[in-house]
């Protein structure tokens, strides 16, 4: 469908329209006397077979909801895009119900068009999610009006049919199933494989244990190409030091979205180093990096992408606004070519998955993984 980033540089999103959307948009809602229950009202509509089911089912989640909540619906087409629902395992089920409430009450008419709202779920099992306060569903409404939610492994679905309402709030039908986020490594693993360079590196520094142990963290990660412009840096670099660079880029005990990041703010990193938010037309940068794909939702945070890796010895380094393409925070050496034709740093380093061929079995910093015959153990084995 489309990137966040291109999202995030409509200029309607400005922070003040984006403050104006969330006060609009969480309005007390209207009294509830003499509205119908929620299954009579899934009853009503003849499409949501399957989820009306589901919600009979689990009397539990659904019979004492509170007052004032939005339900998301699912229609039968987008579980049967879903295609293997029917292999979920219980708790699975109920997480994905539970991400599918959101604790207030959110009429799509008041969510202005181009803005996004964070909306909190009653998804806070620690198995599923450690973000406070529910985890994250974010609503977008599109220039021609339509609104379109995003969730976990960029699983986007839009709005069909508008503000049903039931005795305790409304219910939004939509046209896919929201998929719970996930951890770090299933979510660049297979859904933004454009950060497999950054997630091999925190393999290789014995960091990914760290960032799984988080319970609320956001991660400013550089995309593949980024790594491979600094080949040559990273090539014999030791695991301490590689640790320090990447520890740059991780902010603990915070979920901080791309509208949070106020312009002249700092972050402190785990690293307890700086970084300096610029904000400069529809860009935003960390340090002299600039944000090219915005809020991926995580288990335990976000991942805000970057374009160039970040140097923990260049704190105080701000972008050139006068032009659009910022110069790595490294000095070049060795190999620095891009694309596809060219080895990508530490992605050689992944633990192997069930679909690769096994040949040895090597010891990482999660413990022991077993690996293909190919991967490299060095730092920034390519």
């Amino acid at each position: 469908m489309f990137p966040m980033s291109l999202l995030f540089r409509s200029p309607s999103i400005a922070p003040a329209l984006l403050s104006l959307t969330v006060i609009c948009a969480f309005l007390p809602a209207p009294s509830f006397v003499g509205a119908v229950d929620l299954e009579t009202v899934l009853a009503g509509q003849a499409n949501l077979t399957t989820f009306s089911g589901l919600v009979k089912n689990h009397s539990a989640i659904f019979a004492n909801l509170p007052d004032e909540v939005t339900i998301i619906a699912p229609n039968d087409n987008a579980f049967r895009k879903l295609g293997d629902w029917p292999s979920f395992n219980e708790s699975t089920v109920e997480a994905t119900l539970k991400y599918h409430i959101l604790t207030k009450y959110l009429s799509m008419t008041s969510v202005v068009k181009g803005d996004s709202i964070w909306a909190s779920t009653t998804l806070n099992d620690s198995d599923f999610s450690t973000v406070k306060g529910g985890q994250r569903l974010i609503l977008t409404k599109q220039p021609g009006g339509e609104v379109v939610l995003t969730s976990g492994f960029a699983t986007r679905g839009t709005v069909v049919v508008e503000d049903l309402a039931f005795d305790k709030g409304l219910v939004q039908v939509i046209d896919s199933v929201m998929r719970v986020p996930e951890p770090l490594e299933s979510t660049a693993r297979n859904a933004y494989t454009d950060l497999t360079a950054f997630l091999g590196a925190l393999y290789v520094s014995g960091l990914m244990s760290e960032v799984a142990r988080e319970e609320e963290v956001t991660i400013f990660a550089p995309h593949n190409a980024a790594f491979q412009q600094l080949s040559g840096v990273f090539e014999g670099m030791d695991a301490e030091k590689l640790k320090r660079i990447l520890r740059y880029h991780l902010v603990p005990g915070n979920v901080s979205h791309i509208w949070e990041l106020k312009n002249a703010s700092s972050l402190t990193t785990a690293e307890s180093g700086q970084l300096l938010i610029t904000r400069h037309n529809n860009y935003v940068y960390v340090n002299a990096a600039e944000i090219i794909q915005t809020d991926i939702l995580l288990s335990n945070g976000l991942v805000h992408m970057i374009d160039n890796v970040l140097n923990p010895d260049l704190e105080a380094a701000l972008p050139n606004l006068n032009t659009t393409a910022q110069p790595p925070a490294f000095t070049l050496m060795g190999a620095t070519a891009t694309g596809t034709s060219v080895p990508t740093p530490f992605t050689s380093n992944l633990p192997c998955t069930a679909s690769c061929p096994v040949t040895s079995t090597q010891p990482t910093s999660a413990g022991t993984a077993t690996v293909s015959g190919s991967a490299a153990s060095s730092v920034g084995g390519g």
